[in-house]
């Protein structure tokens, strides 16, 4: 049977049938709008879930790779941070030459590698709250008469001259200060007994020790004004919590076991 639509049965029925195509069409993009919303949302979600840290890996004991793996003292601080944030961490390895600019890639939440807050670069990133004080240490020969640091008073005390302005010049006034360009000529001067002692950073001194068991005494601990932050972005939101985290880590002990495990010396 031959069905034969004329005049109005037939513009009833092309209209019907337009109405029924317009409404798929709809339908289709709609349920495709749908899914590319959707799809978005769990890739914000994912990434939501992930806090990427970028590390410079030549900064032992601080960062550096062992067997393979990106290691250190701050890969440490910033596994507790981002696990208290419930957030997977993801490390990025870059080069940080301290001109304290953020690199546009990788994309970074933050960074973190042995970087001194610096005031005068606080217009470029923001700091964390300190989250390492870099110490020093009074170091001379065991075998000496050198017993307390008060038998270096007077004495000529080496240290590197890059690091001389990280201590309090009323400090250095009670000692000789010899200035060094190269820790390895210094130590060699202590060794050889021509300067009486020798003050190192907290690194070089707990690497010296662990390595040259009994041949040198500790005198005296002496904190600098070199603190370590965390950068992000100027204008981070991410700076405010991640301050409360190391607050509570330093409250609840949590830091200092870490820290103990890196620099601990005795």
């Amino acid at each position: 049977m031959i069905l034969n639509f004329k005049g109005k049965r037939k513009k009833v029925l092309l209209f019907s049938i337009n109405i029924f195509l317009v409404t798929i069409i709809i339908l289709v993009m709609f349920y495709s709008i749908s899914c590319r919303i959707k799809g978005s949302a769990d890739d914000k979600s994912g990434m939501d879930k992930k806090i990427i840290v970028g590390c410079d890996t030549a900064l032992p004991p601080f960062v550096f790779i062992e067997d393979g793996n990106i290691e250190g003292f701050d890969i440490d601080i910033v596994d507790e941070i981002a696990g208290r944030m419930d957030k997977e961490l993801k490390i990025e390895s870059i080069e940080w030459d301290f001109s304290y600019q953020i690199p546009e890639e990788p994309q970074l939440d933050m960074i973190i590698s042995a970087i001194p807050i610096n005031e005068e670069k606080e217009n470029l990133v923001d700091f964390s709250i300190p989250y390492f004080v870099m110490k020093y240490m009074l170091i001379a020969l065991s075998e000496t008469d050198v017993k307390v640091k008060e038998d270096l008073e007077g004495k000529t005390v080496g240290i590197l001259k890059m690091g001389r302005t990280n201590l309090d010049e009323d400090y250095l006034l009670t000692y000789k200060i010899e200035d060094y360009d190269d820790v390895v000529a210094m130590l060699d001067d202590l060794k050889n007994k021509r300067i009486d002692g020798v003050l190192t950073s907290l690194p070089i001194s707990v690497n010296l020790i662990s390595e040259n068991e009994g041949i040198y005494s500790v005198l005296d601990v002496v904190e600098s004004n070199n603190k370590f932050g965390i950068i992000f972005k100027e204008g981070s939101t991410l700076k405010e919590e991640v301050d409360v985290i190391i607050e509570e880590m330093m409250e609840d002990g949590t830091y200092e076991v870490i820290y103990e495990k890196w620099f601990d010396y005795n």
